[in-house]
Formats: C-alpha cells, sequence, structure tokens
C-alpha cells in the first residue's frame, strides 16, 4: 500500500550504505533514549506494583473508581487552562537548542514560564468555577462541592510543573526528567499510602496535593539551575505569547475533548452502573496502558524535538518509521507475555476482586498496538506547527472513542469496552494513516509494514493461546509465541539498530 523509503530516496546505488547506514544510526539514537528512559520505567512499574497493591488493599474498588474521578477531573480542569504552553514551548525550545542560541532560549524560557503562572491563575479560577459542575456529574458518589474545590491548587502546581517540564525536554535534559520520574514515583508512594491508611476515601485528594507538590519541586532543582528564575510581562510576554499561544490552544481544545471523553465514560459508568463499575473499568484501562507505556516514554522526550527539527521529508518519513519499528518491536512481545500473565498479575497488583477485568483487558491488548503504529505519524502536524489538523484529528478520534466505549459497554459491559478500546484506536491508525499520507506525504515503509504485519499476527496468537484455560494451550502454545515474537525482536533491533546481547565468551 505505502512505498519502501528506497522509493523515495536517491536511486544512485552509491547511496544505499549511507541510507543504510542512517537507519541503522537512527534506530540505534531511538533504542538509546528509549532505554534509558524504558529503564526507569521498569522501576517505577515495581513501585506502582507496591502502590497499587496497597491502594487496593486500603480503598477497594469504589475507592479506585473515586480516585480515578478526582484525577479525571483535575485533567479536564488543567486541560481546559493550561494553554498548551508545555507542549508547544518544546518545539521552539528545541530549535533554539539544536542551533546553540543560548541567550535566545533563556529568554524564551522566561517567557514561557510567565505564560505559566498565567495558566496557572486561570486553573484556579476555573476549577472553583466549575466545582459545582463537576460535582453535578458525580452526584451519586461521595464526592462533595469542597473536595472540587480543594482540586485547585492541584491543578495549579501541576500546570507550573509541567511547564518545567517543557523546558527540561527542549534543552533535551533527558537524563534529569528520567531521574525526576523515579524520585517522583517513590514520592508517591511514600506520601499516599499513609494518607490512605489514615484517611481512608479522604485522604485521596491530600495525597494528590503532596505529589503535586513533590514533582514541581524535583523540577525546579534541575531547571532553575539550567535557566534561573526570571519572569517578565511586558512586549515580548505578548508578542512572542502569540504564537506560543497559536499551537498551544489548538493543544487545549484537543486535551479538553479527550479529558472531556474519559469523563464522561466515567459518568455513564457510576449512572448506569456503579462507582465500584468504574473502579474496575479504571484499573482495566490502567493494566492495558500503564504498564505497556515504559515503550512511549521517549517519544516526547526525545522523539518529538528530533522530528521538529526535521525539514527534509524523506529523513521525516525515516524518522516516524524508525520510531515506529522500535515501538512495535519493543511493545509486541512484552504484550504477549502481559496476556498470558495477566491471571496472576492482577491479584498481584490488586485483589483477586479485580479478576472480572482480566477478559476486558485481553479484548483491549490491541489498543496499545495500535497506538505503537499510529503515535509515531500522529506528531506530524505538532512537529510542522499545523495547530487545525491536529485539533480536528484529536476531536475525531475522541469522539470515535466515547462513541464506542458506551455502545460497548451497554452491549457487553467491561467486555465490550475493552473490544470497543481496540477497535477505537484501530480506527484511529486508518484515519492518520489515510489523510497523513495526503497532508504531509507520509508513507510507511515496506520494512515497517511487514514487522507490524508479523508482531500482529503473533500477537493475535497470543492472546488466543491467554484465552484458553488449557495449559497446554495457554502455556505451550502461547509460550512458543512469546519466544518467537522476542526473537524477532531482538534479532531486528539488533540488526539494524546495534542493539547488543550481553554473552560470555566460552572456552
Amino acid at each position: 500500500m505505502h512505498s519502501n523509503h528506497s522509493d523515495i530516496s536517491q536511486p544512485n546505488p552509491k547511496h544505499r550504505p549511507s541510507e543504510g547506514g542512517a537507519r541503522a544510526a537512527s534506530l540505534k539514537h531511538v533504542l538509546k533514549y528509549t532505554s534509558i528512559f524504558g529503564s526507569v520505567q521498569v522501576l517505577q512499574l515495581l513501585i506502582s506494583v507496591v502502590r497499587g497493591k496497597f491502594t487496593a488493599v486500603l480503598i477497594g474498588t469504589g475507592g479506585m473508581g473515586l480516585s480515578d474521578l478526582y484525577h479525571r477531573a483535575a485533567e479536564l480542569v488543567s486541560n481546559a487552562s493550561n494553554l498548551g504552553i508545555a507542549f508547544s514551548a518544546v518545539r521552539r525550545l528545541a530549535m533554539l537548542h539544536e542551533a546553540g542560541q543560548r541567550d535566545e532560549a533563556a529568554h524564551y524560557v522566561g517567557v514561557v514560564r510567565s505564560w505559566m503562572l498565567v495558566a496557572a491563575t486561570l486553573g484556579v479560577v476555573l476549577c472553583l468555577l466549575c466545582a459545582p459542575w463537576l460535582s453535578r456529574m458525580v452526584a451519586d458518589t461521595p464526592i462533595g462541592l469542597a473536595d472540587f474545590h480543594l482540586l485547585a491548587p492541584v491543578v495549579a502546581l501541576s500546570i507550573v510543573a509541567a511547564g518545567e517540564v517543557a523546558i527540561l525536554k527542549g534543552a533535551q535534559q533527558l537524563r534529569a526528567l528520567a531521574v525526576n520520574a523515579t524520585w517522583s514515583a517513590v514520592g508517591t508512594v511514600v506520601f499516599t499510602l499513609p494518607l490512605y491508611a489514615l484517611y481512608g476515601l479522604h485522604g485521596i485528594v491530600p495525597a494528590m496535593l503532596a505529589n503535586a507538590v513533590l514533582l514541581l519541586l524535583l523540577q525546579l532543582r534541575v531547571s532553575a539551575r539550567l535557566y534561573p528564575w526570571r519572569i517578565g510581562f511586558g512586549r515580548a510576554f505578548v508578542s512572542e505569547g502569540k504564537q506560543l499561544l497559536r499551537l498551544g490552544m489548538a493543544y487545549v481544545v484537543a486535551g479538553v475533548v479527550a479529558s472531556g471523553a474519559e469523563m464522561l465514560i466515567r459518568s455513564f459508568l457510576v449512572e448506569t452502573a456503579s462507582l465500584a463499575e468504574a473502579g474496575l473499568y479504571a484499573a482495566g484501562l490502567t493494566l492495558t496502558v500503564s504498564y505497556a507505556r515504559m515503550v512511549f516514554v521517549a517519544m516526547d522526550s526525545d522523539y518529538f524535538p528530533r522530528l521538529s527539527a526535521t525539514t527534509d521529508p524523506i529523513q521525516m518519513n525515516r524518522t516516524v518509521n524508525r520510531q515506529i519499528d522500535v515501538l512495535v518491536l519493543m511493545i509486541a512481545p512484552f504484550l504477549i507475555f502481559f496476556s498470558l500473565a495477566l491471571t496472576f498479575i492482577v491479584p498481584l497488583l490488586y485483589t483477586s476482586e479485580f479478576l472480572q477485568v482480566v477478559p476486558m483487558v485481553l479484548c483491549a491488548i490491541f489498543y496499545m498496538f495500535f497506538k505503537a503504529i499510529y503515535t509515531p505519524p500522529a506528531y506530524l502536524p505538532l512537529a510542522r506547527g499545523h495547530a487545525a489538523t491536529y485539533m480536528v484529528m484529536e476531536l475525531t478520534y475522541n469522539v470515535i472513542f466515547a462513541t464506542l466505549v458506551i455502545v460497548g459497554y451497554r452491549a457487553g459491559g467491561l467486555l465490550g469496552a475493552g473490544v470497543a478500546l481496540s477497535v477505537a484506536n484501530f480506527m484511529d491508525l486508518l484515519l492518520i494513516g489515510t489523510f497523513y499520507s495526503k497532508r504531509y506525504g507520509f508513507r510507511f515503509s515496506a520494512h515497517t509494514m511487514r514487522r507490524c504485519l508479523l508482531q500482529f499476527m503473533l500477537l493475535l496468537c497470543g492472546v488466543a493461546a491467554a484465552w484458553s484455560e488449557q495449559a497446554w494451550m495457554h502455556w505451550g502454545v502461547g509460550g512458543t509465541v512469546l519466544l518467537i515474537s522476542c526473537t524477532a525482536s531482538l534479532l531486528l533491533l539488533k540488526r539494524e539498530g546495534g542493539f547488543q546481547f550481553n554473552r560470555k565468551k566460552t572456552g
């Protein structure tokens, strides 16, 4: 369907070695930063196992549903008020950093910080104004109006922290971001569990506030050393802020639509089922998304700045396809293993009460596989500063997403919701692949398509084996499929990206 890179590259044979070398070099670069953040995510995964287990024991399914509603409400208000600056700033800062313009970057950081303070203030006001409406959306829960008022400082701190993260991303301080993420995960356990143990459901918002303070302090510890804190509201604040806000406002609209879709689904579940059912859905989505996201962690921090700095169409296609290769080759074996071990993982992470989400997660596994394919090209409009394109695509996806999940749940409960999650992302893959091929000339390379198809077929077989209760099918066939997937991924990563196996010499 789509042509290989060689079809759009120079046909002269003299160029082929350099193209192969460029492919290997770019793949090695993606692997490097994915491994840096991936190793941090492994540690965070272990920490989250501890946190999730104790959270499930301390506040149960209903408490997890309540916690999820709080987080979704804070996310909705934050997305509506952050002006999109945390995302739009990365593109400009990455360009200044790439060009070595240190003074210009320092000046721009001051503009970004000034606008983040404005956004944080807006977040507080909006949270207080929206509190009555949010409380009515979840009227059948223990959440009251005062609880949403208490989310205001959480929103403000989160917005300012997001600005500091954007500064570190633009300056390519990737290791610092990884270290901060690790300490943030540790701090979440230190603050959250004692508050849950002491106050139960009433400890959820205080825990969110403590975590928001910790995250901001961690980012400032690095960013303030890199760029001393300065703000100003003069002419530059307005003139340079216009471009910052132009792309940012599209990101705001997209974020509000996404958060609104998630909040709508939670409100629907609480209204038609129960708070516990909303908690089970949240746990199923967490299992589907959170433990596979370690593969995606380098996207915003490394891939987006690199893509933003790329202007050549051939290089753009190469950059996007290399990112897809790494994501698919790394995530497919993980998803197969996760499917096979799910009945052991769920009681380990939560309690046996949550085992009823296993069918939902098995159906939703493909959600993350499709996401691994479409996410790299989905960054193209943001990297090109095409705000309207990004906004329309996000709006379209979230309407499809919310509609399918609600319809799926009505038709088949949590199982139907799991199927809907996978279908929604498959439709997004088709939408992005079709539209961006016309808009940006993006093409899936033949190499990339073959790898995606191979790993998809293996994942399909792995999930089919995971459904079986017969040991020979579940572990025999499933284990064989997992071995083939791992071997194929490792061999391809070694051949094209310089991925090294740790082998000891014998004899």
